[in-house]
């Protein structure tokens, strides 16, 4: 049987960013990826993540990407 491993990408308000938002992994919420979301999500993508939803998971003005991963 398949196990996966599940994080949530969301964004914050950062004025001085590209598009003024900055993304972080739920699971990590201390270190930035940056603001280049398409670059994030290659990254993450290498790394064998997979966006399986979008969703308003933290009940705030933008909705959280929620990504999967086989483990």
């Amino acid at each position: 049987m398949a196990a996966f491993e599940y994080d949530i990408l969301v964004g914050k308000d950062d004025p001085g960013a590209a598009g003024g938002v900055v993304w972080f992994l739920a699971t990590d919420m201390r270190s930035s990826l940056g603001d280049n979301l398409p670059a994030i999500l290659n990254v993450l993508g290498e790394d064998g993540w997979e966006v399986t939803a979008l969703g308003d998971v933290g009940f705030d003005a933008r909705a959280e990407i929620i990504l999967k991963r086989a483990v």
